[in-house]
Order: C-alpha cells, then structure tokens, then sequence
C-alpha cells in the first residue's frame, strides 16, 4: 500500500470531498428518523450519526432501527442498488423491522465501551458483528458496511474499509473491500497515515483524524 497524501491540499478537503457526494437526498424516507430536521449535505448526516451513535444517545434513542436505516443510506446512497436493498430491507416486511429492531438492541447491549487500536481487536468485532444478522451486515465478506457501522461506535479506532481507498492506496483489486486479509493490512496502514498527518488532520475539529484520512483518501481516489 502507498501513501496518496504527500502533497495533498488539505484546505480543499472539504469542499472536494462535498464534490464527490453526488446523489445525496435529503428528502429520502431512509432519513426519517431525523423528522424535519433532515441533514441537507452528506457532512452533515456525518455529523449527525456520530452523534447518535454516542453511547449516551443510544441509551436515550426510541429510534434506533431509523438511526441504523439511515447509517445504511449514508454508506450505499451512492450505489444504484441502494434503494431497492433499503426497501427490501426495512419497507416491504413489518416483522423483519421489528426483528431488527431487537437485533440492534441486544447488539447495543453487549457492545464494549472502547476497543483497542490493534488488527486483531478490529477483526474480531467485525466478525462478532455477525451474530446478530443485521442487513447489510449480514454476510461475512460486508466489510465496508460492518467498517463503517463500528466508526460511528469508535470514530477515532476504526476507519471505513472500501473500494475508494483501496484504490486511493493502490491495493484495490476485484472484491478486495470483501477479503478480511486485505483489511488486516490496511487497518495499520491507516492509523499510520492518521499519525503521519496529525499536524494536518488536527485542524478538523469535527472529525477525528482516522476519518480526515478516510475523506482525503475518497477525494484522492485514483489520482
């Protein structure tokens, strides 16, 4: 793996990170958990679910499945399949949304308060993910859903894992995001480029540094 970011502008990162968010709806019904106060830009629904994914918000949440809904939204809205999986997924059976719904419980409940910095422990909650076969985690090889789902529990330990930064560190070949091998060698690699550009990722007060790197990695994708 090799490192795009020598050079890169970081006072440009958001606005060509926000470039790159093309198909963001904020009138889509995967979003309305948030009620009127629906996130207009994808940052913003960024920012939302850090926070509701806090373990003090999750304590306080009569939403959670909606909350979950919309994570799912921010991480495939971009994907033509999205809509038809969401739909599947959460509107079509009454009694699925209610199973989920108490998958996401028990899942809350049993969930650790911190998680150490080491492949090892990152893998082992991914696959522990797989006890509760929550949609679009469900399968063994959803690496970038189940990635994304543990950053918003520990935003400053796991980064999101999938096809934009494996092509961003040169490593991305065909299913790559799905092979747990690969993610065990970039889950290093990326707390070394957070460390690496500290100085760089410090002047973004809203994300934690893995998360600067995950967007600077999706703007630089195959540059």
């Amino acid at each position: 793996m090799q490192d795009p970011l020598n050079g890169f502008d970081w006072k440009s990162l958001y606005s060509g990170y926000d470039s790159k968010c093309l198909g963001y709806a904020k009138e889509s019904v995967y979003l309305a958990a948030f009620g009127i106060d629906r996130p207009t830009t994808d940052r913003a629904l960024y920012y939302k679910l850090i926070k509701a994914f806090s373990k003090e918000q999750r304590a306080l949440s009569n939403e959670l499945i909606g909350i979950y809904e919309a994570l799912l939204y921010w991480k495939l809205y971009s994907q033509s399949t999205s809509p038809y999986n969401l739909n599947k997924w959460f509107r079509q059976d009454v009694s699925k949304r209610k199973y989920v719904e108490e998958n996401l419980l028990c899942l809350f409940q049993e969930i650790p308060d911190s998680l150490e910095r080491t492949p090892s422990a990152v893998l082992d909650m991914v696959k522990w993910l797989g006890r509760f076969s929550l949609p679009g985690m469900a399968s063994s090889g959803a690496l970038p859903v189940r990635t994304t789902f543990l950053h918003f529990i520990f935003p400053s330990v796991v980064p999101i894992f999938d096809q934009m930064v494996l092509k961003a560190v040169g490593s991305w070949t065909t299913n790559a995001n799905h092979n747990a091998s690969v993610l065990k060698e970039y889950l290093p690699f990326a707390w070394d480029l957070a460390d690496r550009y500290a100085q760089n990722c410090s002047g973004f007060e809203k994300e934690s540094p893995i998360r600067v790197i995950d967007m600077a990695l999706w703007v630089g994708r195959g540059k």
